[in-house]
């Protein structure tokens, strides 16, 4: 009986080992943080969506919710799919269709769509089959699903492929220019820039590429081989295949020479730019910031930092410069992600924390996985297969 007993006290012994074990690192898995810039969210998940409009989309036992910012499951995970509110509305997926719902959970667009996407200027594509239409708010079709290709909306238009051909249309539907470019339009990410650069695909016109706005208008004739999107009042071209880029303003005249081999678009006043394999950065008169080079580098971010990297021999060391080209973060991380709301992911090669913009390091290397903080102050994070929330205070 004694023997009987015994085993019976070190069985509840064992089984307590146990389920203390198993709380000790589901909670470091989460990596759980509480110092002075932020704290972590209750809430382990099998997947999560980053934040958007004050929501967040979450997976547990297979199925999609959300939460709120303080980690409060406002719509119950009971969905087969789920993406990030916009304008109000998520798609969400049962038995294999999709529908939206609102903040509330009330599904407000019926599960009868095969494909949905985010609402933009009030509209939203759907498709059906291997084509795609629009949709309103009511889940109204606005264009039935006759296009191959479809694009958001932006200023008022959006592009569309039809018959081989892209054309643009409008909020209601209506044709604004014809069909007859041939790539898919680039829309800026400025939203302040209203001109569209276009390719016209044919062999008489010379130049391929020129500009239109968005009412359809030619602007910028084809005067271009290549012709990004306008930003910060420049977009840069390259009349040639193997001749350099410069920019231009909305005229079609050049303010900065061809002198480079490849560029990004002007971004927090400035634009990265290539020459013979390295990058560097050049100011709006077109002047370098400053002479040194990296092989790998992105463009500046509004903080007015941007990411910059070197090859140490055995891989990348990660800093980040600022409007004067000074290292003002130190090239010491083996990894990092651009600065967004503040603040940036970096990591070690095997985990990741974050820094603010004066290099300071909010959260140790914890997480094998971390992403950006959004408008609502919070950021996603990953430990193996569990996925969290941190939270800025």
């Amino acid at each position: 009986m004694k023997k009987i007993l015994l085993w019976s006290g070190l069985a509840v012994v064992f089984v307590a080992i146990i389920v203390i074990a198993v709380l000790f690192f589901s909670q470091d898995r989460l990596a759980r943080i509480d110092n002075e810039y932020l704290y972590t969210l209750d809430g382990q998940w099998e997947n999560a969506r980053d934040f958007s409009e004050g929501l967040a989309a979450v997976k547990k036992d297979g199925k999609w919710g959300y939460i709120n910012t303080d980690g409060v499951v406002v719509i119950q995970p009971k969905y087969d799919g789920a993406y990030s509110f916009s304008e109000g509305l998520a798609a969400v997926q049962s038995n294999g269709k999709w529908g939206y719902v609102d903040k509330n959970g009330t599904v407000v667009i019926p599960f009868t769509l095969a494909s949905t996407y985010a609402f933009s200027e009030g509209l939203a594509v759907y498709g059906q089959g291997n084509y795609y239409g629009y949709i309103d708010k009511n889940g109204s079709v606005v264009t039935n699903a006759i296009y191959s290709e479809a694009t958001s909306f932006h200023g008022g238009v959006a592009c569309v492929k039809k018959n081989g051909r892209y054309g643009f249309i409008d909020t209601k539907g209506d044709a604004v220019t014809e069909f007859v470019y041939g790539e898919k339009a680039q829309f800026s990410d400025d939203s302040e820039e209203t001109l569209i650069p276009v390719f016209y695909h044919e062999a008489d016109k010379g130049m391929n590429t020129g500009y239109i706005d968005t009412t359809g208008k030619q602007v910028l004739d084809f005067l271009w081989y290549d012709a990004n999107p306008f930003s910060e009042g420049f977009a840069a071209v390259c009349e040639k295949y193997t001749e350099p880029y410069g920019f231009i303003d909305k005229t079609g005249t050049y303010v900065i020479q061809p002198a480079w081999d490849y560029v990004e678009d002007f971004s927090a006043g400035y634009a990265l730019v290539m020459k013979d394999r390295t990058f560097t950065y050049i100011d709006k008169s077109g002047n370098k910031i400053t002479e040194k080079t990296y092989p790998k580098a992105y463009s500046f971010t509004d903080t007015g930092l941007a990411r910059v990297a070197v090859n140490n021999g055995t891989g990348w060391s990660f800093g980040f410069i600022d409007g004067t080209g000074a290292e003002v973060i130190g090239l010491n991380y083996a990894e990092a992600m651009d600065f967004e709301n503040g603040f940036a992911a970096v990591g070690n090669g095997k985990k990741w924390g974050f820094i603010n913009t004066d290099g300071t390091q909010i959260a140790p290397m914890k997480w094998t996985g971390a992403f950006g903080f959004t408008e609502e102050g919070i950021a996603r994070v990953q430990s193996g297969d569990v996925y969290g929330f941190v939270k800025l205070k």
